[in-house]
């Protein structure tokens, strides 16, 4: 065990595997339990909304410009593409306007609405196992949300099988080894697993994908990886990674929360989000319209790439 609390100090009891280094939740939620959390309750007792802010609008945008230029060398305009949680559609829409197939899957019913009503975009309200299995896709995309699947090797396979011969699955997760993150804020109810490097790619390889490439933020922060679907059998195999699992016990007691707070990292933290938030504000207050104000942004990123 390696924590007893969630970051809000409520009891969550959190568990790392000693062959492997694969963190989770213990016990595990229930099916039922999850598909009523996703769809009813995750969104209001996340951020208390039911319908996302125009400020979260903006920012996905911006993040989907960011994670274009991270898988772009795997994709082209046209390509077909299934975004899994896609949560208020911005993404969805962004890659339409650059030329993509593009289509998502919700569980939230209000941000799977607001997505089809407010942007006038292709989200079905469900979950990845909703997807039929005659549907295939060039791509398919995870953003943050593999961590919250309860059976993430069962889900990846399923993903496998809707991914078109030599496909692309591109996934970004949060990291265990982040340092942005103060030790008593690193899990939560909704993070049924928590992976490292070490582990998403051990646990892809299970599913039956090679990795392309992997990238992590700066101060370990999050991973975002692009897989390729493999034409050989799944393994079985349990990989052992004893060398992660020394590894993680090291950054464990490292990164306590007396260093963590006499670093500059926090303040750091604080000093950009603050400058962020204040160029959002300048940046959305002259849009009435989120549509208009998420065209303006693929615009700017058009304009960029072909100068």
């Amino acid at each position: 065990m390696i924590a007893r609390k969630d970051r809000e100090g409520k009891p969550l009891q959190t568990v790392m595997c000693r062959n492997c280094a694969l963190i989770w939740t213990d016990p595990r939620p229930a099916p039922k339990e999850i598909v009523h959390f996703y769809s009813k309750s995750y969104r209001r007792e996340y951020k208390n909304i039911v319908r996302p802010k125009k400020k979260h609008v903006y920012r996905d945008g911006l993040e989907t410009i960011k994670r274009h230029r991270f898988f772009q060398t795997v994709a082209r305009e046209g390509d077909t593409l299934m975004d899994i949680g896609a949560g208020n559609g911005v993404f969805v829409y962004c890659m339409r306007q650059l030329g993509f197939d593009a289509k998502g899957v919700e569980p939230d019913e209000d941000f799977a609405r607001y997505a089809r009503e407010a942007l006038g975009i292709p989200v079905i309200t469900g979950f990845a196992s909703d997807i039929k299995k005659t549907e295939h896709y060039d791509l398919v995309t995870l953003h943050h949300v593999l961590e919250h699947m309860t059976d993430s090797l069962a889900e990846l396979r399923h993903l496998w099988r809707l991914l078109k011969q030599n496909g692309h699955l591109i996934i970004e997760v949060p990291n265990a080894e982040d340092i942005l993150q103060a030790p008593g804020n690193r899990y939560h109810k909704a993070h049924i697993y928590t992976f490292n490097p070490e582990t998403l790619s051990a646990l892809l390889t299970r599913a039956g994908f090679s990795v392309v490439t992997m990238r992590v933020a700066p101060y370990n922060g999050n991973i975002s990886a692009i897989f390729q679907k493999k034409d050989e059998v799944w393994d079985n195999n349990t990989l052992n990674q004893n060398g992660n699992y020394a590894k993680m016990v090291r950054f464990f007691k490292r990164h306590t929360p007396i260093r963590h707070y006499t670093s500059p990292i926090p303040y750091t933290k604080l000093f950009r989000n603050l400058s962020a938030a204040l160029r959002e504000w300048i940046a959305i207050r002259e849009f009435h319209e989120d549509k208009a104000m998420l065209n303006a942004v693929v615009s700017k990123y058009l304009d960029t790439r072909a100068r």
